[in-house]
């Protein structure tokens, strides 16, 4: 067990490093107000990470379990506060620059300085706007990001307004429905009072729709998610060697961003975007003039049989994260008659490691898996679910693995289909 000098000793060269990378680039520090450590190298991306794991460490050690325990227990005031800026729009009523007392931004809102300055203030302690004066409030970093970027407001709505209170009903949910795999039971159908699932149920609100749309855009920004990690993270190229274009079929792949992106890069290989037949028009009418013919786009539900017969890669990307194992069983047997030998599927999603962590910057992936099991009684995946998956589907796929490409906040997952005499 490492001692708290360990730790400080090693947090103190992650911290050098970090501060000797951003001055030798004319950066300066990183502050609460300018952030001057996003897209790293990946070396020193790796060692950003280990200071927020072990400073996350050093700080948990410190507190002891009682003040731990405590802290966990009321991050709901966190969001109480984080819901009130955002209900009241207050980033938009603070100038860019310069600070505002709490009385003329009472008189910007209509709220009363006391509430203003209670809620804000303990936004605060979480470095959503500061005050240098007392009296007098500014912005940071998050609460600027906030004021300029509709996105990341529209994901503090999201989360706050629809995941945070589905969450809380998730264990009433495992009471009414206990076992089950259906999307249409779960934390997200209790709080809305709902038998529809997720997706048509935000079909009813078109504001929620658009937000919902908005917060996975912002999520997914950077260069952890960038589709640069999928073109160089995968073997297309032996794809687009065949002697005859090889063939990818790109399921539930909206307005194609993936194919459009893998085309321009392989020219000897034909996608076919499937999906439902509104997103498939708007796809199409979206497709660059010099991609029809190599990219097309056709209407498809993956609970039917497959249309494309014996393509050599069918393709999800963030699908079937989204079922349980039951409908995702179904999905890929649904492929089984249009495959041939050799044919793959290859799927691009999260992946969870198969033992527990404590490691801090791998939290995101069990924050997606709680989201998943409190809208669509899915999950996210260790390699470990999805050879067991792929191994109760049919016996003609063969589990070939996983793999994370470098830089990457989304892995590989790949089979092949065999026939059994192959084997």
């Amino acid at each position: 067990m490492i001692s708290l000098t360990g730790l400080a000793i090693g947090i103190l060269a992650d911290a050098r490093q970090l501060d000797e990378y951003t001055n030798s680039k004319g950066l300066g520090y990183s502050t609460f107000e300018i952030d001057t450590l996003s897209d790293l190298p990946p070396a020193l991306e790796a060692t950003r990470k280990s200071l927020i794991n072990n400073t996350q460490s050093l700080k948990q050690l410190t507190l002891g379990p009682t003040s731990l325990l405590l802290e966990t227990l009321f991050t709901f005031n966190d969001l109480v506060a984080l819901r009130f800026i955002y209900s009241h729009r207050i980033p938009s009523y603070v100038p860019l620059a310069g600070t505002i007392t709490y009385t003329a931004l009472s008189h910007s809102t209509g709220i009363s300085p006391t509430l203003l300055r209670r809620f804000i203030q303990a936004a605060m302690l979480n470095r959503v706007f500061s005050e240098p004066k007392v009296g007098e409030i500014q912005h940071t970093a998050i609460s600027r990001l906030l004021a300029t970027d509709p996105e990341a407001m529209d994901t503090v709505g999201f989360l706050i307004e629809d995941l945070a209170p589905a969450s809380t009903k998730v264990i009433e949910a495992h009471k009414k429905w206990p076992g089950s795999e259906e999307p249409n039971e779960t934390g997200f159908n209790v709080e809305n009072s709902t038998s529809d699932p997720f997706y048509l149920e935000f079909a009813k609100t078109p504001e929620r729709s658009r937000r919902f749309g908005a917060g996975m855009r912002f999520m997914t920004r950077g260069s952890l998610y960038s589709l640069s990690h999928l073109i160089t993270g995968y073997d297309w190229a032996a794809l687009d060697k065949l002697i005859g274009p090889g063939t990818v079929v790109d399921i539930g792949g909206g307005h194609g961003a993936v194919s459009v992106a893998l085309a321009k890069q392989f020219r000897n290989i034909k996608f076919v975007v499937e999906d439902l037949p509104g997103t498939v028009k708007e796809g199409e009418k979206l497709l660059e003039e010099g991609l029809r013919g190599q990219v097309e786009f056709r209407e498809h539900d993956f609970f039917t049989d497959q249309p494309v017969k014996g393509a050599d890669i069918y393709f999800f990307r963030f699908i079937l994260h989204n079922w349980s194992d039951v409908y995702a069983t179904e999905i890929l047997r649904r492929l089984l008659p249009a495959m041939k030998e050799g044919s793959k599927v290859v799927i691009y999603e999260f992946l969870l490691p198969d033992g527990a962590t404590e490691k801090w910057t791998e939290k995101q992936g069990r924050n997606l898996d709680m989201i998943s099991a409190t809208g669509w009684n899915s999950l996210e995946r260790t390699t470990s679910d999805w050879a067991t998956l792929f191994a109760g589907v049919d016996p003609r796929y063969m589990f070939l693995g996983t793999r994370t490409p470098a830089g990457s906040s989304v892995s590989l997952i790949e089979a092949e289909f065999r026939l059994l005499k192959d084997r």
